[in-house]
């Protein structure tokens, strides 16, 4: 019994967007979800990446769900680095624009924690 079903779900992902970040079409989620087929092992890393899991959690070898981050000796990034210049075009592009998404998040949670305004002043 695979965990792709499960894992998708705990990803807060539909069937149809995760089919679509892995570049596959969503009958083909449904395959793999179901046991009919089974993915590539391309498909089964990009999933398990997709999904915060490892391959080995997905196959059920492992019970772990949570991957563990490395942040060794700058493993964490150079992981990040490799996983990215393996994506077609169009994912690199989604790639830009959430990390464009995060750096503002983060200009404007810091711009918010530098001025508190008035005290007593009501947020928003």
């Amino acid at each position: 019994m695979n965990r792709y079903r499960e894992a998708r779900i705990r990803a807060g992902l539909s069937q149809k967007a995760a089919a679509i970040s892995l570049g596959v079409r969503p009958p083909s989620m449904s395959d793999w979800e179901s046991g009919k087929t089974k993915p590539t092992h391309a498909h089964l890393v990009a999933m398990a990446a997709l999904y915060g899991t490892t391959t080995d959690y997905l196959t059920g070898a492992s019970n772990t769900k949570e991957k563990q981050p490395a942040v060794q000796d700058g493993e964490l990034l150079q992981n990040i680095i490799v996983r990215v210049q393996a994506l077609p075009d169009p994912a690199l592009c989604r790639v830009s624009d959430f990390l464009d998404g995060l750096q503002a998040g983060r200009e404007v949670a810091e711009e918010g924690a530098a001025d508190p305004g008035p005290a007593g002043a009501p947020a928003g």
